[in-house]
C-alpha cells in the first residue's frame, strides 16, 4: 500500500517536473525574444529631454526673450504609503513655504502620478533632488521669458504652452528657436526606482539657435513711451511708429498701440495682438505727396523755380472738387510740398502719364509686399490704369483711392532719400549657435534704382522745408536738421469719407544732409486734433530728440545744428558701468538727465530704484544677484525690497512701473 504510494507520489512530481522544463524550455527557447523584450521595458526606461529654446536679441546682444530652466515635480501615489505622503508632504511644505495640507490634498487626489509643483526653479531641484522617496521624480518644464514685459510684442511674437511659435519672430523662426530634444537611457529596478543612466545609449538634447534683430533696444523703448503718450493725449484709437535705416533696409524699432504681454498673450484681445503695422492698410494722404513729386521730377515735367496757379485754394476737376486747407492764390514747385498744397499736386500730375504714374507707385513698393521676415503682411491695394477713374491720378497723387501699409511707407520714403534706391526691409540680421558661432547673417537686399540721385537730394531739400518753413514745423529738433512730410487723410467708413475721423501722419529723416534714421508716425482717428502737422508731427519730435541724446553716432563727427550754425560739442565714450553716454560741453547750457535717480552706491544693502527704467533697474537688480519680476511699463514706482535693506542673494524683488505723465512733459520742452 505504501509503496503503490510512493510510485503515485514519485509519478506525479516526474509529470510536474517534465512540465516545468516544458515551459521553461518554452519561455527560455520557444518565447525568449518576447519575454527578453517584456523584461527590457521593465527595467529599462527612455526619459524624454526637451531642448532648451534659442533667444532672441537685439542688434547689440541684449537679450529680449529667454528661456527659463524650471521643473515640475510629480509623484507616483501607487508607490507610497500614508507614511511616505506625510513625509512628502512635509519635505515640500518647508521647500515652497506651503502650508503641508495642501501638498496631502493633492497627494490623495488621485491614484497615479499627480503634479506636486508646477514650474519651479533651478535652486528648489538643488533642494530637492537628494531625497528618495519613491514615486517622486521631475520633469524639465521651461517657460518663455520676456524680461521687458510688452517692448516689442508685435516683433517678438509668443508661444503657445509647448513652446511653440505663435507670432512675430517666435513664429516666422520657430524652425532655428527650436532645439532638438534629447533622451536619457534609465535602468530601473524591480519596483521602478531609478538605478543607473546609461550615458552611451543616451542623447543630449541640442539648444535651439539664437536669433538676433536688427531692433535698438533703446529706440524700440523710445518710441513706445513716445507714442504711448501722444496716442493718449490725441485720444487716437491706434497708432504706429517705425523706424529704419534708409540705407540698407534695417529695422531698428516697430511700435503699434494697443500692445499686448506676451507672457500672459491669451488675456488680451485679437485686435491687441496684431501687428497692424504690416497687416492693416490706410489711405496714406499728403505723405504720398514726396512720392508724386519725386515721379515728376525724375520725369523731368517740372522745374523746382516754377510757379502753378493753385486757385486760392478751391479747385474743381471732372466734377470733384479738390481744396487746401492752406489757401494761397500761387505756390512754386517746391512750396507745394513746403504747405502740402493738393491743388497744385493735382496739376503737377496731371502731366504725368498714368501708366508711367502707375510703374513709379509700383517701383517705391507699392501694391505688393515687401516681404519683410515677419509673418502676418498684406500687399496694399494700387489700382491699375485700367481702373482709374477721370480723377483718379489726381486723388492718387496726394494718397486717396490708394492704400498701403506703414512698413510700405516708411520703405519708400527710404528710397526717396537714400539716392533713390529701394531696399527690402529686414528684421533679423544673423542667427547665431549656443556657442555665440554665426549661423547665418543675412545682408541687405537691394530690389532696385527707383529714381535719380539729384532727384533724391532735391526732394530731401524740399522736406527739410516742409520742416523749418511748411506744415511739418512741429517736427522740428533743436541744433538738429531734420527733414519730413505731414499727412492727413479721411477714413473710409461704410458711409463714405468720414469728416470726423481722420489719419494724422508724419515721416521724417535725420540728419538731413546724411540720413541715418527715417521715422514715420501714424495716429488713428485723433480725436484731439486731426492734422498730421499737429497730432504726429510732435511725438516724431520728441522720439528723435531722445534718439539723439542717446545715441552719439546719430549726429556725424558731433555736430549740432545751433542757431543757424554748427558747434563742435565733447562726448565723452563711455560711463563708469561702460555704456555709451553723451554729454555736451556747453557752458551756457549743460544738459541734466532726464529723470533723476539715486545712484547706486553698495552692493550689500537694497537701492532706491524709484525712477529707474526697467532696463536698468533690471540690470541693478541682476548685478545685485538678485532675481527680478516687473509689473507694468515706464518708470520703476515701487520695489517690493525697501531701500536700506540688507541684500539677500537669490531672493526676487518685485518692482512696479508705470509712465509718468509729468516726468514726460517736462522731458519734452
Amino acid at each position: 500500500m505504501n509503496k503503490s504510494r510512493a510510485l503515485l507520489i514519485a509519478f506525479f512530481l516526474v509529470v510536474f517536473f517534465l512540465v516545468l522544463v516544458g515551459k521553461l524550455a518554452d519561455i527560455q527557447i520557444s518565447k525568449h525574444e518576447y519575454y527578453s523584450a517584456k523584461a527590457f521595458r521593465q527595467q529599462i526606461d527612455t526619459l524624454h529631454v526637451k531642448a532648451e529654446r534659442g533667444l532672441i536679441l537685439d542688434r547689440f546682444g541684449e537679450t529680449l526673450v529667454y528661456t527659463k530652466d524650471q521643473f515640475s515635480f510629480y509623484a507616483d501615489t501607487r508607490m507610497l504609503n500614508d507614511r511616505k505622503k506625510d513625509t512628502l508632504a512635509s519635505v515640500f511644505s518647508r521647500t515652497f513655504g506651503k502650508d503641508k495640507e495642501y501638498f496631502k490634498k493633492i497627494l490623495a487626489s488621485g491614484n497615479g502620478n499627480v503634479c506636486l509643483w508646477k514650474k519651479a526653479d533651478r535652486d528648489k531641484l538643488l533642494q530637492l533632488e537628494n531625497i528618495t522617496i519613491d514615486g517622486l521624480f521631475y520633469e524639465a518644464d521651461y517657460s518663455r521669458i520676456y524680461p521687458y514685459a510688452g517692448l516689442a510684442a508685435h516683433v517678438l511674437g509668443y508661444v503657445n504652452r509647448d513652446l511653440e511659435g505663435i507670432a512675430g519672430i517666435e513664429n516666422e523662426y520657430d524652425k532655428f528657436l527650436t532645439g532638438t530634444d534629447g533622451f536619457k537611457r534609465i535602468e530601473r529596478d524591480v519596483i521602478g526606482r531609478p538605478v543607473s543612466v546609461d550615458d552611451e545609449q543616451s542623447l543630449e538634447p541640442v539648444a535651439g539657435q539664437n536669433v538676433h534683430l536688427t531692433i535698438n533696444k533703446t529706440y524700440q523703448q523710445i518710441l513706445e513711451e513716445e507714442l504711448y503718450f501722444g496716442l493718449e493725449k490725441s485720444k487716437g484709437k491706434s497708432a504706429v511708429g517705425i523706424i529704419m535705416n534708409p540705407k540698407n533696409g534695417e529695422i531698428l524699432a516697430i511700435s503699434n498701440f494697443p500692445t499686448y504681454d506676451p507672457k500672459n498673450y491669451s488675456v488680451f484681445d485679437d485686435i491687441d495682438r496684431k501687428n497692424i503695422s504690416i497687416t492693416d492698410m490706410y489711405e496714406p494722404g499728403s505723405t504720398m505727396k514726396s512720392v508724386t513729386m519725386a515721379a515728376i521730377l525724375n520725369e523731368g515735367l517740372a522745374k523746382e523755380s516754377e510757379v502753378i496757379n493753385t486757385e486760392n485754394g478751391v479747385y474743381k476737376i471732372k466734377g470733384a472738387k479738390i481744396t487746401d486747407d492752406h489757401k494761397y492764390e500761387k505756390l512754386n514747385v517746391r512750396e507745394i510740398l513746403e504747405h502740402s498744397s493738393n491743388i497744385g499736386m493735382t496739376k503737377l500730375a496731371d502731366r504725368l502719364d498714368s501708366r508711367k504714374f502707375y510703374k513709379y507707385l509700383r517701383d517705391f513698393g507699392f501694391g505688393m509686399p515687401t516681404y519683410v521676415d515677419l509673418p502676418g503682411e498684406v500687399p496694399g491695394m494700387l489700382k491699375t490704369p485700367d481702373n482709374y477713374s477721370g480723377t483718379s491720378k489726381s486723388f492718387m497723387s496726394f494718397g486717396y483711392e490708394i492704400a498701403v501699409t506703414p512698413l510700405q511707407m516708411v520703405t519708400a520714403y527710404s528710397a526717396l532719400i537714400n539716392g533713390g534706391l529701394l531696399y527690402k526691409p529686414f528684421i533679423v540680421n544673423k542667427i547665431t549657435n549656443e556657442f555665440n558661432n554665426t549661423i547665418s547673417e543675412i545682408k541687405p537686399v537691394l530690389i532696385r534704382k527707383v529714381i535719380k540721385p539729384q532727384i533724391s537730394q532735391q526732394i530731401k531739400e524740399f522736406m527739410v522745408g516742409v520742416v523749418e518753413q511748411g506744415t511739418g514745423q512741429e517736427a522740428g529738433i533743436e541744433r538738429v536738421n531734420a527733414g519730413g512730410k505731414t499727412g492727413t487723410s479721411q477714413r473710409w467708413t461704410d458711409e463714405g469719407y468720414s469728416k470726423k475721423e481722420y489719419n494724422a501722419s508724419f515721416i521724417g529723416f535725420l540728419p538731413a544732409d546724411d540720413p541715418k534714421i527715417v521715422c514715420l508716425i501714424v495716429v488713428y482717428s485723433p480725436q484731439n486734433g486731426k492734422y498730421g502737422g499737429t497730432v504726429a508731427a510732435p511725438i516724431f519730435k520728441r522720439a528723435m530728440q531722445r534718439i539723439v541724446e542717446s545715441d552719439i553716432d546719430i549726429l556725424p563727427n558731433n555736430v549740432i545744428k545751433e542757431e543757424g550754425e554748427y558747434k563742435i560739442f565733447e562726448r565723452f565714450s563711455f560711463s563708469s558701468s561702460g555704456k555709451n553716454v553723451q554729454e555736451y560741453a556747453n557752458p551756457q547750457k549743460q544738459n541734466k538727465p532726464l529723470y533723476e535717480k539715486e545712484k547706486v552706491t553698495s552692493r550689500s544693502t537694497m537701492p532706491n530704484l524709484r525712477g529707474y527704467s526697467v532696463r536698468d533697474a533690471v540690470s541693478v537688480i541682476s548685478e545685485l544677484g538678485l532675481k527680478s519680476e516687473v509689473q507694468g511699463r515706464g518708470r520703476v514706482i515701487y520695489q517690493s525690497i525697501p531701500a536700506g535693506t540688507m541684500i539677500q542673494k537669490g531672493k526676487t524683488c518685485e518692482i512696479k512701473c508705470r509712465f509718468d505723465r509729468k516726468s514726460k512733459q517736462s522731458e519734452s520742452k
